[in-house]
């Protein structure tokens, strides 16, 4: 009988929601929100339209960048600004609406934005290196490599995460920000830069110096440590000494040195949340968590947060970026904590942040009116250090993003089936321990863009998986655009099945488990069963494996590489374990 999909932590989370329903249901209804895929759909397709306008207005060149409007025109930010942090999002939504249909209009105006972005790569001058690389070059540079597989995207977000690098204090152990205000501050950082630790992060794993995560993992700790408070709300800035003593805490764009930001506060929820998924350390995770508690208890009835959270009545503004920020992040925390009632208070939560954002309150209409997406969004108000505030109940471009963001997150994540990810922890998934002798392990897999490193991995169920070596069983979508299999000590494939992106594949796997072999065949769509591996020997490094007890799911650069469907796990029946007859030398190719 086939294994139904479900992971341990779904079992754990279905036992405990069980529970609540059974005996709580009539004490507490849970929320219904009305965000769904047709709300979505609605979304996206208002956005589509906006962009699409933006994207061919002969005003607009594509060195210029948008930032910030009303019921005009965007006020636009040129390439060649250093020291602005905006450049990335316009681009980074283009290739989003790509990622929808794969219509080359928007790979063809997202490449040509991106491009004109690789000047901020490097500069000599560190003082006209900002520590915003991470805004610029992943929103861009980043979702255009994950979704071409084009190198020179990769190699030029290498350079750019070579020059962040260089602005990292050993001696504080943070990235040094802000050089336009040193006359005030000394090694400053701010909430913002979590959120830029990503091109650290990504890069060290993709080519650049290991030592990158290091740098970004210090940062996030030091965040943690020094500009959370005890009450989980932060501080927007924490400025130190050269020898690393904190000389202030307090803030810049929030009302007061007291006071906590709400879009600061998102960068931290949104940046511990990222730490954690390339990390999976805990105090990355604890930390997102204790940020998120104090921002969602203080939300307004409609989920979207005055623009800070102890402004006083006459400073009442509402700012829609801080909302999209979380409600982006907030879908991704609720996949990593492992308490499955959290984990439905995040996502809910996400959910009626899309409600309002996705409300005529909050999105613009899709024709008329100014050409941004949200309503609503404020940089910062009137404060002591800048009494004017910055774009006041504006659309945001970086507002804008992050909608786009939560809402394409809400679409990946609200179908059916299994998404890899970068960590082994999280790609895990339960099996049973009864997998024994020789069983037919068969699933539908669908990379979604290409080209991708994800392999599905099996592993004995007192295997504690935490790397390739971890599972003996392997079945990949190699970096060269088709499948593979792990023979021993290396991949090899019998015949070449081309992979293409958004396309389903069917794959059989047959696995005799006292042998330590298995067999596998993928079918592509509309064509017949090829023999990929004929009787390979289990990895030849692995861990014992005598039963079938997890399947892991691994992304090599990004999360959600690929999604699996439909995965089921039988016992061989005498037609289904015949023996395969070997078809010719595999041909080997590179380990991954």
């Amino acid at each position: 009988m086939p294994f139904p999909i479900n992971t341990a932590r779904d079992r754990r989370r279905r036992a405990v929601l069980g529970t609540l329903v059974g005996c709580l249901c009539v004490l507490v209804a849970a929320p219904a929100w009305a965000f769904d895929d047709a709300a979505a759909d609605r979304a996206l397709q208002s956005a589509q339209q906006k962009l699409r306008a933006t994207a061919t207005n002969p005003q607009i060149p594509t060195t210029q960048y948008p930032k910030a409007t009303t019921n005009g025109p965007w006020r636009l930010v040129p390439n060649t600004a250093n020291i602005d942090w905006v450049q990335g999002f316009f681009p980074g939504q283009l290739w989003l609406m790509y990622e929808q249909g794969r219509d080359p209009f928007w790979s063809t105006k997202a490449d040509a934005w991106t491009r004109n972005l690789e000047l901020q790569k490097s500069n000599p001058d560190i003082r006209q290196i900002t520590h915003d690389l991470g805004f610029k070059f992943m929103t861009s540079f980043g979702q255009a490599y994950r979704l071409t597989g084009d190198d020179y995207y990769r190699q030029v977000m290498l350079t750019a995460a070579g020059s962040l690098a260089r602005r990292f204090n050993p001696t504080v152990g943070v990235i040094d920000c802000c050089d336009w205000n040193d006359g005030t501050w000394h090694v400053p950082m701010v909430t913002d830069t979590m959120a830029d630790l990503e091109l650290l992060f990504w890069a060290s794993r993709n080519g650049g110096d290991p030592a990158w995560n290091d740098m970004a993992l210090r940062h996030a700790l030091k965040t943690a440590a020094d500009m959370v408070r005890a009450d989980g709300g932060t501080f927007h800035v924490v400025d130190y000494s050269t020898s690393g003593a904190i000389l202030s805490r307090g803030t810049y764009q929030g009302f007061s040195n007291s006071s906590t930001w709400a879009r600061g506060q998102a960068w931290a929820i949104y940046g511990f949340t990222t730490a954690y998924r390339y990390t999976q350390d805990p105090r990355m995770l604890q930390a997102a968590q204790k940020v998120t508690d104090y921002y969602l208890a203080r939300l307004p009835a409609d989920s979207v947060p005055n623009w800070d959270f102890n402004a006083p009545a006459d400073q009442q503004q509402k700012d829609s970026s801080a909302a999209a920020i979380v409600a982006s992040a907030l879908q991704e925390l609720s996949r990593y904590v492992s308490d499955p009632a959290v984990a439905l208070r995040y996502r809910n939560a996400a959910l009626a942040m899309l409600d309002s954002l996705a409300s005529p309150a909050y999105l613009a209409p899709a024709t008329g009116g100014g050409p941004g997406i949200l309503l609503h969004g404020v940089a910062f108000y009137r404060t002591a250090i800048e009494p004017q505030g910055e774009d006041i109940d504006k659309s945001l471009i970086y507002g804008d993003h992050y909608f786009v963001e939560a809402v394409s997150r809400f679409k990946l994540w609200n179908q059916s089936g299994w998404l890899s990810t970068l960590g082994f922890p999280g790609s895990l998934h339960d099996l049973g321990p009864s997998n024994t002798g020789v069983r037919i392990v068969e699933f539908d897999i669908t990379p979604l863009s290409k080209p991708v490193d994800g392999v599905v991995g099996y592993a004995d169920t007192s295997t504690n998986v935490t790397a390739y070596s971890s599972v003996a069983m392997s079945i990949r979508l190699n970096p060269s655009g088709f499948f593979d299999v792990r023979r021993g000590g290396d991949y090899a494939a019998l015949a070449s099945v081309p992979y293409q992106a958004n396309t389903t594949y069917h794959v059989r796997m047959s696995t005799d488990l006292g042998a330590k072999t298995y067999s596998v065949w993928v079918t592509p769509p509309g064509g017949s069963e090829v023999l990929v591996a004929d009787r390979f020997a289990f990895r030849s490094d692995a861990p014992p494996t005598d039963d079938l007890g997890k399947v892991a799911l691994k992304s090599g650069h990004f999360d959600n590489e690929f999604r699996v469907r439909n995965h089921t796990v039988r016992a061989a029946t005498a037609t289904a374990s015949s023996a395969s007859t070997l078809t010719g030398p595999p041909r080997a190719v590179q380990k991954p």
